[in-house]
C-alpha cells in the first residue's frame, strides 16, 4: 500500500488547515493510501494522541509521497525538503507580519520568516496548489509555476442540522475564527457599541474562537474594551468549542459577520452558507474568492453604514432570503467543484513520473 504522509507547522482540533488534513486523511484512506500526519506544535485538545505525530519521528521508506501545509515557517519545511520522498506543498498563505508586531515578536518573526522562505520553497515541490485564487495569484507573483488552485477540502458529513433550536429572544450575530489582530475582533466590539447605541440592544454578538498564549495581550485588549463599552451582555467570547457545541453556534445565528483584515479562504463563509446565515463581509484577502458574489462584502469599514445594513438584514425577510439564495448557489457551486478528485487527479500523475 502507498504511503502519503501530511506535514504542517501545527496541528490543532477546530483549525481550518488541522480540519482539512483530516479530510485529507479520510480521502487518501477511502482511496487505499495509508499515511500519517506529522507537526512540530500539537494542540492540547487533541483527544486521541494517535492522530498526529513528531514530524521528526517520520522515517522515509520507497514510494512515499509527501503534502506540507504551508502557513508559518517552522522546522518542518526544512525537514521535508530534505526529505528523499517527491512532495507537493499545498499553499494556505502567511497571514502579513505587521498585525502581530505590537502583541508577540516571536509569533511576528516566523510569519514573517514564513513569508520569507516562500522563496527558498520555489522549485522544490513536483507541484503546488493554492487554496484560492488570492494565494494562486501571490505565489505566481513570486516566480512559482505549476501552480494549482486547490479550494479547501472539507468534511460536510460531519455538519448536522437539528430541527429546532432554542431562541432566547435576542438575535444572535457570530463570527467564527481564532483571536487575532488579523481577524480583527476589535472592529466586531466596534460595532457592537454603534448598533446597540443607535439600533438595537436586543443582540448578541458571540465570538467564537480559541487564544493561542501569544495573543493573550490581544485578547486582553478586547476584554478591557468590552468593559469600557459596558458591552458585557452583548459581546460573549467562547474559546475553543467542539463540533457539536460550533453547531449550535451556528443554528442559533440569524447574522454571520466578518471585518478580517486577511483571509487565504475563510471557511466559516462556507459553514455560514451550509445552515443558511446570511454574510456580512469585509473583502479582505480571499473573502472575494470564496463569496464569488455571494452574501453581501463591504470595502469600506464605514460602522454607520455598516449597521444599518445589518438591521434591514435582521428585519427583513425578503432581503434575508436574497442573501441566503446567492449562498446556496456558491455552495453547490463549491460543493460541485470536486476538490478531492483535482487532489487524486495530481497523486496520480505524480505517481506515474
Amino acid at each position: 500500500m502507498k504511503r502519503i504522509h501530511q506535514f504542517a507547522a501545527g496541528f490543532n482540533p477546530g483549525d481550518a488547515i488541522s480540519n482539512e488534513i483530516l479530510a485529507i486523511r479520510t480521502i487518501l484512506e477511502n482511496n487505499g493510501f495509508a499515511g500519517n500526519i506529522y507537526a512540530k506544535n500539537i494542540g492540547l485538545h487533541l483527544k486521541d494522541s494517535k492522530t498526529v505525530k513528531k514530524y521528526y519521528k517520520y522515517k522515509y521508506s520507497p514510494g512515499d509521497l509527501i503534502i506540507y501545509h504551508h502557513s508559518i515557517h517552522s522546522t518542518v519545511s526544512n525537514f521535508v525538503l530534505n526529505s528523499l520522498a517527491p512532495k507537493f506543498m499545498i499553499y494556505h498563505n502567511v497571514t502579513p507580519h505587521h498585525f502581530f508586531e505590537s502583541y508577540d515578536l516571536k509569533l511576528t518573526h516566523y510569519v514573517k520568516k514564513g513569508r520569507e522562505e516562500l522563496k527558498n520553497l520555489k522549485d522544490k515541490f513536483m507541484c503546488y496548489f493554492a487554496d484560492s485564487k488570492y494565494n494562486q495569484e501571490e505565489l505566481n507573483s513570486l516566480g512559482f509555476s505549476n501552480v494549482h488552485i486547490l479550494p479547501i477540502i472539507y468534511d460536510f458529513q460531519k455538519l448536522q442540522k437539528k430541527e429546532s433550536v432554542k431562541k432566547d429572544g435576542f438575535k444572535n450575530i457570530i463570527f467564527v475564527g481564532r483571536i487575532a489582530p488579523n481577524k480583527k475582533q476589535d472592529d466586531l466590539i466596534r460595532f457592537a457599541k454603534m448598533f446597540k447605541d443607535y439600533f438595537c440592544d436586543k443582540f448578541k454578538i458571540h465570538l467564537v474562537g480559541y487564544c493561542s498564549k501569544e495573543l493573550n495581550l490581544y485578547k486582553e485588549e478586547l476584554d478591557y474594551m468590552v468593559k469600557f463599552y459596558q458591552l458585557d451582555e452583548h459581546v460573549l467570547f467562547s474559546d475553543y468549542v467542539d463540533d457539536d457545541k460550533l453547531q449550535e453556534y451556528y443554528q442559533s445565528a440569524d447574522l454571520f459577520i466578518s471585518m478580517s483584515e486577511h483571509e487565504g479562504f475563510c471557511v466559516p463563509l462556507i459553514e455560514s452558507m451550509f445552515y443558511e446565515i446570511p454574510i456580512l463581509a469585509y473583502q479582505a484577502g480571499a473573502v472575494g474568492d470564496t463569496l464569488n458574489g455571494a452574501g453581501i462584502s463591504f470595502n469600506q469599514k464605514d460602522f454607520l453604514k455598516i449597521c444599518e445594513l445589518v438591521h434591514i438584514i435582521l428585519k427583513d425577510q425578503d432581503f434575508r432570503n436574497e442573501i441566503i439564495n446567492s449562498q446556496n448557489k456558491r455552495l453547490k457551486q463549491f460543493i460541485d467543484s470536486r476538490p478531492e478528485s483535482i487532489l487524486l487527479e495530481e497523486i496520480g500523475r505524480l505517481q506515474k513520473r
